[in-house]
């Protein structure tokens, strides 16, 4: 038998009895899959790393397959932390999402928070059949403040893509690079530190969508504000964007924006956290 590649994990969510279960969940080190018992319907699941965070090699590679009628919310234990990394070495996330009719996924982790010199780089692609729903939270922030670490990480990567049925509905590319000059300049990162895009794509989520992008875009943008946000509209969904000058103004405005997901999950990705 073939041995499991190291950092790989596989998730399947499956409805049974009219409720979401984990029908399996294989994670190899140094990924973890925590499973709880909860009482809501959806199947709730919190990715970890031994060690709290990613050293220098860690790669970690999760494939993720929603079963049609199912709910699944995928979270973290707390930030994801990536060290220093002098060497380097390859050091990241992977994951693909496959989301099934009349399902919904919603990916909502702490934000990754790497230490000044780490280097860092994440892929993601979901794919969602044209009756199934998606939300996606991603963010990150400039590192140990508390440290006096503030964008002093050398690299950072990530690259996300959504489709929809075979249509190519979003694709976003970020890269933070320290040899393009200092990430904490006026006109790079300045003086923000927490940085969250956010995915709504489908049809069931309709109502909440048209909601958000007038309630983002009624708001006027007001000159050294602490927070900044903008929403466009996708095919069959939105993309919301938010810069704050402090992690947890954003952690509000994410709670604020997503409180309606109580009505699909039973409870809220941060109502124990934040």
């Amino acid at each position: 038998m073939e041995k499991p590649q190291q950092g790989r994990g596989i998730l399947e969510v499956s409805c049974v009895e009219g409720r979401s279960a984990i029908t399996r969940a294989q994670a190899v080190n140094p990924l973890k899959l925590l499973t709880p018992r909860r009482r809501e319907a959806a199947a709730w699941v919190y990715a970890s790393t031994f060690g709290g965070g990613l050293v220098a090699g860690d790669e970690v590679d999760l494939e993720v397959k929603i079963g049609p009628r199912a709910t699944c919310v995928i979270g973290t234990q707390s930030y994801t932390k990536v060290y220093k990394n002098p060497e380097k070495l390859p050091c990241g996330q992977r994951l693909r999402a496959t989301v099934s009719e009349d399902a919904l996924l919603v990916l909502a982790p702490d934000p990754v928070t790497c230490f000044a010199g780490a280097t860092y780089h994440q892929q993601q692609r979901f794919d969602v059949h044209p009756d199934g729903a998606l939300v996606v939270v991603d963010w990150l922030t400039s590192g140990r403040r508390a440290r006096g670490e503030c964008w002093a990480f050398s690299q950072y990567c990530s690259k996300m893509d959504v489709y929809l049925g075979p249509g190519h509905v979003f694709a976003d590319r970020l890269l933070l690079d320290s040899v393009d000059g200092p990430l904490e300049a006026p006109y790079r990162m300045g003086r923000f530190h927490c940085l969250a895009v956010v995915i709504l794509i489908g049809e069931r989520l309709g109502d909440e969508i048209q909601r958000l992008l007038r309630q983002v875009n009624q708001q006027p943008v007001k000159p050294g504000s602490q927070i900044i946000e903008s929403a466009s509209p996708i095919r069959h969904g939105a993309v919301l964007r938010i810069m704050g000058t402090e992690t947890e103004q954003v952690a509000q405005h994410l709670q604020k924006h997503l409180c309606f997901l109580d009505k699909f999950l039973g409870d809220t990705p941060w109502a124990r956290k934040w």
